[in-house]
């Protein structure tokens, strides 16, 4: 290892040192388990579907639902009414019904089959609230009892179960007042019949957000139909035990998801105010849960009020962030770090840096993971500066496979190839889903606070075993945050420990790897290339000017260029966008990039201002940070 590389890792006196290291996966042992749950899966099912099974459901009715929570979820009037008029536009692809029942129409994909038999969307029909509104909800209901209330292979699913009946008591009084009384103990008694059904499978859900889910909709299922006291003591344990599995210390969810972190948290604040208005105690899990997650929330959220970009997550539903904080009696401002959810928050003047500096989640947890490990994004007061492109599931698998990649975030690229890698190959996509099967195995981190600004120092491993790479970063915000300067590099090290019969011993080693850092800008983001490619200027809807530098040091050629790109993080649409590359090739086993965001006090910086990166300023700490 070089000195350099080694100086860098060593912790500096004052400074706060993060090691996160990922257990290496067991791809093999992965399959066969999952061969075998599936294998299972499908006799169950067959089980599940006969009439013997469905007369196992049948017991006492609920005459009534008792409670109807408030759902958190904004919905939307216009979504409502396109909704009514057959587009159902929901994460996973678009489909246009018009003679046809929805439950009866080809699903573009299982994600969308999910979202449609989970009923979250009947929350926009809510929001219209008229009569025609609710008459549409009930016919959709009738016609899914018809086609789908006894069994069915996606709707049946444990997850998919508990977000319907989350959804059903949610909007109860659009379901269910003056209704008519047919219609009205056909619904009660198959939601009954599901939530037996949920009693016995929710603990075998998909791991991670699915499995919380589904504990969800049983213990709200127990909360809000007359029948269901055991159903509720039975899914409050359940919640409880996820929960103490699934939110870290710092507050973060284990699938390292802002998205996650957002959506189990409207269930869970949603669960907590039904139980206080039901006078029925609330678990101290829940609680602390919610107490930690609340901060970690407001960790995740831009000048702008919406969600951070990364792993798998776009801005937020419009209005469902400012409606779970409403909850949070503490109003506390964002802390700095996150230590165990792996992410960095760099705030100054009226800029908030946010950098991910975590490894991937275990294999189990990973299936909405991004290759952007050391992506940061940037916004300025309440405009978005820097970001990475987002996430979307309304375009299918191959919108979603792209959004993953490491070029879609804003960090350093080697060959063109992810710092993470996916499931590979039919069968292995089959039985595990689209999850990370592999990634930077050890990151670190270091930051430092003074008068001058705040530091940051990052590396991870995640180009070593394809090229004998390791990426860091390096980055400083000054304290008045209207300077950002960074540097990336890129070193090569070697294993001299490794055995000549490890396969590793004899792979020939490359040399001049292209590398491309890119900045992916936002849409509402106006960016010109000097003439002479030496700089770009990017001007924000605020009016405010940020000038773009950088130089590669040491051989070889490098340009500065600005290329397109797209835009996810609306999670509904697909935004055209420009991105900032800097691109070169790895010379004498290194490559390294001083980089510099300045704001212009100006709307455009007179001829020859700024003519050099300002210089980078050395890591000298006056004083420890404090806790």
């Amino acid at each position: 290892m070089s000195e350099e590389l080694a100086a860098s890792r060593a912790p500096t006196k004052g400074a706060r040192s993060e090691h996160h290291i990922m257990p290496p996966g067991n791809r093999t042992a992965d399959l066969i388990v999952a061969a075998a749950r599936r294998t299972l899966d499908h006799a169950l099912a067959y089980i599940y579907g006969t009439r013997a099974y469905g007369l196992t459901l049948r017991g006492p009715m609920p005459d009534h639902m008792v409670h109807y929570p408030k759902d958190l979820r904004p919905g939307r009037a216009d979504k409502g009414a396109a909704l009514m008029h057959g587009r159902f536009d929901l994460p996973g692809g678009q489909v246009r019904v018009t003679d046809t029942s929805p439950f009866l129409a080809e699903p573009p994909s299982e994600t969308w089959a999910e979202e449609l038999h989970g009923f979250s969307w009947a929350r926009h029909l809510s929001a219209r609230g008229d009569a025609h509104a609710r008459q549409f909800a009930r016919l959709l209901i009738e016609d899914w009892i018809a086609t789908s209330g006894r069994w069915h292979p996606i709707a049946w699913r444990p997850h998919v179960i508990g977000r319907r009946l989350i959804s059903w008591v949610a909007n109860g009084r659009l379901i269910m007042e003056d209704s008519e009384l047919v219609y009205r103990s056909t619904l009660l008694r198959n939601m009954a019949s599901q939530a037996r059904h949920l009693a016995r499978v929710a603990g075998g859900a998909p791991a991670g957000e699915p499995r919380l889910t589904a504990a969800l909709g049983l213990a709200f299922s127990g909360l809000c139909l007359s029948d269901g006291p055991k159903r509720l003591a039975k899914g409050l344990a359940l919640v409880c035990r996820e929960l103490r599995e699934q939110i870290l210390p710092d507050g973060g969810h284990i699938s390292r998801s802002p998205a996650a972190q957002l959506s189990i948290l409207l269930d869970l604040v949603s669960l907590r105010e039904a139980l206080i208005a039901r006078r029925q105690e609330v678990p101290m899990d829940v609680r602390n849960a919610i107490d930690r997650m609340m901060p970690m929330l407001r960790f995740f959220r831009h000048g702008d009020s919406k969600l951070a970009l990364f792993n798998g997550s776009n801005e937020g539903p419009d209005g469902a962030i400012d409606a779970v904080l409403a909850y949070d009696d503490t109003k506390g401002k964002p802390f700095g770090f996150a230590p165990h959810s792996g992410y960095q928050r760099l705030s100054a003047g009226k800029s908030t840096l946010l950098i991910d500096t975590g490894p991937p989640p275990p294999g189990r947890y990973s299936h909405d993971s991004h290759a952007g490990c050391l992506s940061f994004e940037l916004s300025a007061g309440r405009c978005r500066l820097v970001v990475n492109c987002g996430d979307t599931r309304l375009f299918g698998p191959d919108w979603r496979a792209a959004s993953r990649a490491t070029a879609a975030h804003s960090t350093m690229v080697v060959n063109d190839t992810s710092s993470a890698r996916f499931t590979q190959g039919a069968m292995a996509h089959l039985l595990l889903g689209p999850r990370l099967m592999e990634g930077p195995s050890r990151v670190e981190s270091r930051r430092n606070e003074t008068a001058d600004g705040i530091w940051l120092e990052a590396s991870h491993n995640g180009y070593q075993k394809l090229f004998g790479l390791i990426h860091g970063r390096r980055l400083f915000l000054a304290a008045n945050g209207e300077d950002l300067r960074g540097e990336d590099h890129l070193l090569r090290v070697t294993d001299d420990d490794t055995p000549p019969w490890h396969p590793d011993y004899w792979k020939k080693k490359t040399e001049g790897e292209a590398f491309a850092l890119r900045f992916h800008l936002h849409p509402e983001a106006r960016a010109s290339l000097a003439h002479d490619g030496s700089n770009v200027l990017v001007m924000l809807p605020n009016g405010d000017g940020w000038q773009f530098r950088a130089r590669v040091l040491g051989g070889g050629e490098s340009t500065l260029a600005l290329e397109d790109s797209v835009y996810l993080g609306g999670g509904e649409t697909t935004r055209r966008s420009e991105q900032i590359v800097v691109s070169g090739h790895v010379f004498k086993d290194e490559a390294k990039v001083q980089w510099a965001w300045r704001r212009l006090s100006n709307a455009r910086p007179a001829k020859g201002e700024e003519a050099e990166v300002p210089e980078f300023p050395e890591l000298t700490p006056a004083s420890p940070v404090s806790d």
